[in-house]
């Protein structure tokens, strides 16, 4: 099968698009009963497959684990504990993984199971030997298949999402892309099935989003538009594109790889594309300086974002994902990508993040600069 990439990803990167990441939410390919949809995942196997036929590296980020299970394991009720959701995962992720592999061996493909939880991104030798095992299996031409580990961890089930691991795979392989399979055909300024929402087809990166009205997540995901912001977020500003389109179509992945639909996320343009406390440090902008108090001084040498209750001034001008000065009383301690414009810090500068959304009509992040874009400095 022959498919030629969208003009986009060749403007974000002279090869194209050579290392794909790929996230499928619970409702593509899991039912409200938790019943697999064959026929959905069948598609989606079938289009990555092509990629990985055709010389591109292909990483699957896959919810349903939990979905999958519930129907073996019964109705929680209203309130579902997190033992019950824990049980649930671990009855339904290797159904999905059985899925998945008799799907690809229709392909001549193998695949492997890795399964994550957000320590093993943030402890430094895990992070590399979970770099390094999906790179070999990637060269061996194996299909890593990526999940939480939900069925271990505890607060990554309450409070984590797929949206976010997908991201940070993609960083962690120096991905060329992502491409977020959901429900709707990308982003629209309101909920698609209100009249008269507008459909946008590509967004540059310094887009405002505020006016952007999510929906609600599915009945069977944990994820939703708000999370996948959040992931177009991080990724844009480390210079990787992110495409947002629905799995409801005949060629879920190749169609918003390869044609103009969904919605395309223009990543931010950067000068070095290294590992990323290497470009933070050489792309701050010499002008722009966050001066904070003590207290956050303190909080972010023990790896803690910055806050806006902990920044008495700035200085400056910048936009959003500008890399800034983060200055403790005469010395810079820090440098970081900036979630907020200048403008905006100046509203919340002192103030609780509980309050950002009161202060500005929305809350796109509830820190001013993520610790994962920041690099502090000795």
């Amino acid at each position: 099968m022959n498919f030629k990439f969208r003009q986009e990803l060749h403007l974000h990167h002279h090869l194209g698009a050579k290392r794909i990441v790929v996230k499928v939410g619970s409702a593509a390919i899991t039912g409200e009963q938790g019943r697999i949809d064959l026929t959905c995942l069948g598609r989606i196997v079938h289009d990555l497959a092509q990629l990985c036929l055709n010389g591109t590296e292909v990483v699957l980020v896959t919810s349903g684990a939990i979905s999958a299970g519930r129907g073996f394991l019964g109705s929680a009720g209203k309130k579902a504990d997190i033992s019950y959701l824990q049980a649930c995962s671990a009855v339904g992720q290797p159904l999905l993984m059985a899925a998945y592999q008799k799907e690809f061996e229709k392909h001549g493909l193998m695949t492997a199971q890795v399964l994550l939880t957000h320590d093993d991104l943030k402890n430094r030798t895990r992070n590399l030997n979970t770099r390094n095992t999906i790179l070999k299996l990637m060269k061996t031409g194996i299909i890593p298949i990526l999940n939480e580990n939900d069925s271990v961890s505890f607060e990554e089930i309450t409070v984590g999402d797929n949206d976010q691991l997908a991201a940070m795979v993609t960083e962690l392989i120096e991905g060329h892309g992502l491409v977020l399979l959901t429900g709707p055909d990308g982003l629209y300024d309101q909920d698609p099935s209100l009249p008269g929402a507008k459909h946008l087809p590509s967004l540059e990166f310094h887009a405002d989003l505020k006016e952007i009205k999510t929906i609600t997540k599915s009945s069977v995901g944990r994820g939703g538009m708000a999370t996948k912001l959040l992931a177009v977020r991080k990724l844009t500003a480390l210079g990787i594109p992110v495409i947002i389109g629905t799995y409801r179509r005949e060629h879920p992945v190749l169609a918003p790889l390869c044609e103009s639909v969904g919605t395309f996320f223009h990543p931010h343009r950067l000068t070095d594309k290294n590992r990323r406390k290497a470009w933070i440090s050489t792309i701050v902008k010499n002008n722009a300086f966050v001066l904070i108090d003590e207290g956050a001084c303190k909080a972010l040498r023990k790896n803690a974002s910055l806050l806006p209750i902990g920044i008495r001034a700035i200085q400056g001008t910048f936009k959003r994902g500008d890399v800034v000065n983060i200055k403790y009383q005469a010395k810079i301690i820090a440098v970081g990508i900036s979630e907020y414009d200048s403008k905006d810090i100046l509203q919340l500068m002192g103030k609780k993040s509980t309050e950002i959304a009161s202060l500005l009509g929305s809350c796109p992040s509830d820190v001013i600069v993520h610790r994962d874009n920041m690099f502090i400095k000795d």
